[in-house]
Parts: C-alpha cells; structure tokens; sequence
C-alpha cells in the first residue's frame, strides 16, 4: 500500500515538472523548428512555428511593438532555459506592444513561442551578426531561483536505548532570489555551498 502511495506521489511529481506554463503552450502535434534548422536553413524554415528560450541580452521598446535580444539556451522539458557558460547563438523576437525593462530585465529567462519570421542583420557591440528572429505569440519569464546545499540537523522521536538524539543530513532546497545578478547575460550563476555546523553527539 505504502510503495502504490510513494509511486502515485513520484508519478504525479514527475507530471507537475514537466509540464509546461500555459503561455508556452502550443497544440498538439505542432512541428517546432529548432534554433540550430533556422539558422542554417532560414529561407526553408521561414513560417513555421518554434518554441525558443533564453537569456535576455537587450530591450527595446518601439511604438508598436518591443525588441527583445536573446542569449539562446536550450529548453528542460517544462520549457525553463538550461542556462550555461556557453550558447549557440542569440536571437531576436517581437512582442506587441510595451514591456517594461524594469521587469524585463537583462540577465533574466525567459521562454518565447512565436512564428519564425526568418534572420536580420544587427550588431553585437561592434561585431555584424545575424540573427535568427521570431514574431513571437507567447512568452514566459521565469522567476530567479538558486538551488543551493543545505546540511541540517533532524532531531529523530525518542530512542528506547539512546534517548532523543541529534543527526545530520543533507537535503536541496531552492531560494528564490532577492536581486539579480551583475554578471553578464548569458553567464551561468553557480550554487553557492551553505552549511550549519554540525550539532555534537
């Protein structure tokens, strides 16, 4: 009975985080083209939808419609980007209407599901780039969150032989964070290491 309980919980555990926020979300069946097919192949891939996720390197509001550049990363399975030291590529995406940078900020993640459009050429500083682009239709920014090691001190019901004793095990927990971060975007932020001290015997 118990194992059937530890099963249906890990069943339905597993569901929740793969699941994907309602804004992201495309019917069924939906032929995504990746990153990767319309940057290589941009005049074949041009129409077709795609789900693309990533860090936001720039915004920029215009009169109608706001231009976000993206540091491209790929995506879990619940449509968060997998951020890292190293990207592909970026891309850019039109959004209808405002979106206030002060929200939007650079260095934050975000998941984009849109019509590829095809590329533009830009600039990153003074370097000539081209850029993938979508007319994007959803979008998602993600909450900061940091995954961090915590060693705790569990006090166990009292022992017949040995009484109420202390003893120390480790566990993740996540801490959503109070600020953002002052490293360049698309730079991968590393779980800090947070231990309390060991209670004694």
């Amino acid at each position: 009975m118990y194992k059937s309980i530890c099963l249906v919980l890990v069943s339905l555990l597993v569901t929740a985080c793969s699941t994907l926020p309602e804004k992201i979300q495309l019917p069924e069946g939906t032929n995504l083209v990746s990153y990767q097919d319309a940057a290589s192949q941009s005049e074949q891939m041009t129409g077709q939808k795609a789900r693309w996720g990533g860090v936001i390197a720039k915004v920029d509001n215009k009169a109608q419609n706001t231009l976000l550049e993206v540091v491209y990363y790929p995506l879990k399975s619940y449509g968060r980007p997998i951020a890292g030291d190293e990207s592909i590529g970026r891309f850019r995406v039109y959004i209808q209407g405002f979106m206030d940078p002060m929200v939007y900020k650079v260095g934050r993640s975000m998941t984009f599901t849109g019509e590829f459009t095809g590329v533009e050429e830009g600039l990153v500083g003074e370097h000539k780039y081209v850029f993938p682009t979508l007319q994007g239709s959803g979008y998602y920014l993600w909450q900061d969150i940091q995954q961090v090691d915590v060693t705790s001190v569990h006090v166990w019901p009292y022992d017949y032989w040995y009484g109420w004793y202390p003893r120390p095990y480790s566990r993740s927990i996540y801490i959503r964070s109070s600020g953002h971060s002052n490293l360049p975007a698309g730079a991968a932020t590393k779980p800090l290491p947070v231990k309390t001290e060991r209670a004694k015997q």
